[in-house]
């Protein structure tokens, strides 16, 4: 009996489509089960999911119908949870005196890389070594170095660039060290900072840090300025007496330089109130039409802000995360907090209405399509390593971002922001095993980031035994020292 070619094609197609591929078969590593797959850059959750690790990259993320595991493959059931890319924070001082408690209080809060504004590049390396090793616990890193300032610098120990030929030659010797990035601060004058962009976008290495006091922030996002901090020059910007504020601010610095009276540049009432009674929405869409144009990114650090605007009522003994922090840099939290708490009740207002206007900016800059990065500047007052990142989030929400938002500029953002898409902010199969399991939908509530059942930093697994338990060492090390 004939069969028709039509009929057999049919039979032949069912067949194959009965098959299917083969399952992949897995002999060793970790294999996470059950499990919700969150993909922040999609805004969507996959259910069902195993994710399969193996040494320090994601070798799977499939349903376990695709799926062949071997005896000698560890099976982890996350139980229906929500598996996120490890969190970055983007703005920290990691190499801070103590320091080495810190990156363990980073992992035992999800945050799995960081961007250390001013660091040892030598330390750095070093640590970082230790915790590839396993030796160490503790997030990736990147470092830019020591702080590049102008003659009058702000902080001991910045690198002096006070002349165009004085920052290029700052820029050739970070890069030379192997630093991420140049931070630059707010002392530089016009003609250095240019320069300093200049040999920076020369040598492929991104400027960031604080707008100088001499330029505006549109003139430093045309220079090629790749990220700005705590919104400085940015919220000046969006007012209509931006010069007049740099002015000032000049003047109280060369009164610094030249001995005379002290008057802070950065946290100051009587700017704030300068700045917002001239808030100007119009100004600010332009210029963040400009940064978004340029590709400038902001990390806003709303926790050191909000820190700032509310010294006047936080106390030592009413945050539990205070047993985490090393004495030394709480000891150093004291210099402030006498004087905010003495304040007069009119520049307790001016700070919080500014830290309203800085909320309000960050928002604005969210919708005009600038990228945000969330970043925390601990250990400033009052702000945690890890645990303040999950603030930062709230804080980000509160701006007007969603929580997809939020939770992206953590991950996918970071990722992106450097250069970094191939390996690092999503859940994917060739990716660096940098995870972080959580009990709840995060985009339900960013809240849900605390909410940690399990860590994976660069293949090496957490449970939350074991996350509690660096908590108490850390504690029992302060508590011993």
């Amino acid at each position: 009996m004939k069969k028709s070619v039509g009929f057999c094609a049919f039979v032949s197609a069912a067949l194959c489509t009965a098959c299917g591929p083969p399952p992949q078969e897995f002999a060793s590593g970790t294999a996470i089960e059950n499990v919700a797959v969150v993909d922040v850059a999609a805004g969507s959750v996959t259910e069902g999911r195993t994710v399969v690790v193996q040494g320090r990259r994601i070798a799977a993320v499939v349903s376990p119908d695709d799926l062949a595991l071997g005896d000698a493959v560890e099976r982890i059931d996350a139980g229906g949870g929500y598996l996120i890319p490890g969190l970055w924070d983007m703005h920290v001082h990691e190499l801070s005196p103590g320091f080495e408690p810190a990156l363990r209080v980073y992992i035992a809060n999800g945050v799995t890389g960081v961007r250390d504004m001013w660091g040892g590049l030598d330390v750095s390396r070093e640590a970082q070594q230790a915790i590839a090793a396993g030796e160490r616990v503790g997030p990736r890193s990147i470092v830019a170095g020591n702080i590049t300032d102008g003659a009058n610098a702000w902080w001991p120990g910045s690198v002096i660039a006070d002349t165009p030929e004085r920052g290029r030659f700052v820029v050739d010797s970070l890069a030379d060290a192997g630093a991420g990035f140049v931070k630059v601060y707010s002392a530089l004058e016009a003609d250095a900072f240019a320069a300093i962009a200049e040999r920076a976008a020369a040598r492929g290495i991104d400027v960031a840090g604080h707008v100088p006091f001499t330029v505006t922030a549109g003139e430093a996002s045309d220079a090629g300025m790749r990220s700005m901090t705590h919104m400085f020059g940015v919220v000046e910007s969006c007012s209509s007496n931006d010069a007049d504020v740099r002015a000032l601010r000049a003047e109280w610095m060369a009164d610094r330089a030249e001995g005379g009276g002290f008057t802070d540049p950065f946290f100051n009432p009587d700017l704030y109130r300068a700045i917002v009674d001239a808030a100007d929405d119009d100004a600010c869409r332009e210029l963040l039409a400009q940064l978004a144009g340029n590709g400038t990114w902001l990390t806003p650090t709303l926790t050191v802000l909000s820190s700032m605007a509310s010294l006047h009522r936080l106390r030592e003994e009413d945050d539990p995360r205070l047993q985490y922090m090393p004495q030394p840099i709480v000891a150093s939290w004291q210099v402030r907090m006498p004087q905010m708490a003495a304040d007069t009740p009119e520049n307790i207002e001016a700070r919080e209405r500014f830290f309203d206007r800085q909320l309000a900016v960050t928002g604005m800059a969210a919708a005009a399509g600038v990228g945000i990065l969330a970043g925390t500047d601990t250990p400033n007052p009052f702000v945690y390593p890890g645990f303040s990142l999950h603030d930062e989030l709230e804080l980000l929400v509160r701006a007007g971002l969603s929580s997809r938002d939020a939770l992206a500029a953590a991950t996918t953002a970071p990722a992106e922001f450097l250069g970094a898409t191939d390996s690092l902010g999503t859940v994917a199969a060739g990716m660096l095993a940098d995870l972080v399991l959580l009990e709840a939908n995060p985009f339900d509530d960013i809240g849900n980031t605390r909410r940690i059942a399990l860590v994976v930093a660069n293949g090496r697994f957490f449970a939350r035994p074991e996350l509690d338990a660096l908590l108490e060492e850390v504690r029992s090390e302060r508590a011993g020292g």
